[in-house]
């Protein structure tokens, strides 16, 4: 393995955010790899004209299988996972600043800022682990909203990722096309709780994703399932999404009108802090 960095992508029938995401990333990443899941448009000639190695995964609803297929082709230390739909924020010190860091510290991730542009000029910032290191330990998991958290919360327990200034610039909800993969992701959700009922993160994203749909109730079930499965957990503090299930389960609970269970579930919180 050689010192550098990697960017990862895949994707399928992406012509129309290629030609934006791939220029900064050939600036500075030391290769490119894209794994197709299937497109029939010019995705596979505009991934090739940049220089990209290119893998075929077939799609089966899994967005982690062809993100650990990129991940096990890469030759470099260092792995940057950005969506074909952003676009890393130019700055010409950027490749530098990045490895600087990744060689001065022994994390094994890092923590970037993703400015999501939304359809009416606005933006909303949120953060993600998207640069990590080449290590077997690190593999994405879970279907649909995959990331690479849970792998560095087993192995480096005491290593949380921390931020490193790196900016992607988001165009995918200002595109219009957030809804429609949000119910794609809705169908994802449903199988796999189908297949595994406790999975706390499942039942969060999908009780998210309902929600952001107008689907309140259901939403609102899900993520009250989320909330009982963590609650089970010993290790509960170590989720790394448990502040944000706790705060989506409350609102949605006084939305709906039920100011009781709302109160009943801060006492549960307060009683996790306090060890019981």
């Amino acid at each position: 393995m050689r010192e550098g960095l990697s960017a990862i992508l895949m994707g399928r029938d992406e012509e129309r955010f290629l030609p934006l995401s791939l220029p900064p990333l050939r600036r500075v990443a030391d290769e490119i790899v894209f794994v197709d899941t299937g497109s029939t448009d010019r995705t596979l000639e505009i991934a090739g004209d940049f220089g990209c190695r290119i893998l075929h995964s077939p799609w089966a609803r899994d967005f982690s299988t062809p993100k650990n297929l990129a991940i096990e082709a890469a030759g470099c230390a260092w792995i940057l996972n950005v969506d074909c739909d952003e676009v890393l924020a130019d700055d010409p010190e950027w490749r530098e600043r990045i490895l600087a860091r990744c060689r001065a510290t022994d994390r094994p991730a890092w923590i970037v800022t993703i400015d999501n542009l939304l359809a009416d000029g606005g933006s909303v910032p949120s953060k993600a682990i998207r640069l990590f290191r080449n290590d077997p330990r690190i593999r994405f998991v879970n279907p649909v909203h995959e990331g690479v958290a849970e792998s560095l919360y087993r192995h480096w327990p005491r290593h949380p990722p921390a931020e490193i200034g790196v900016r992607l610039i988001h165009h995918g909800y200002g595109a219009g096309l957030n809804k429609e993969k949000i119910r794609r992701n809705v169908a994802i959700l449903r199988d796999w709780i189908d297949r595994e009922p406790d999975t706390v993160y499942g039942r969060y994203k999908l009780g998210m994703n309902l929600r952001f749909l107008g689907m309140a109730s259901e939403g609102l079930y899900h993520l009250e399932q989320a909330v009982a499965l963590a609650g089970g957990d010993a290790d509960r503090t170590s989720l790394p999404f448990l502040e944000e299930l706790l705060a989506a389960c409350f609102q949605g609970l006084l939305e709906a009108g039920h100011g009781e269970r709302a109160a009943a579930l801060r006492r549960t919180v307060e009683g996790w802090a306090r060890g019981e």
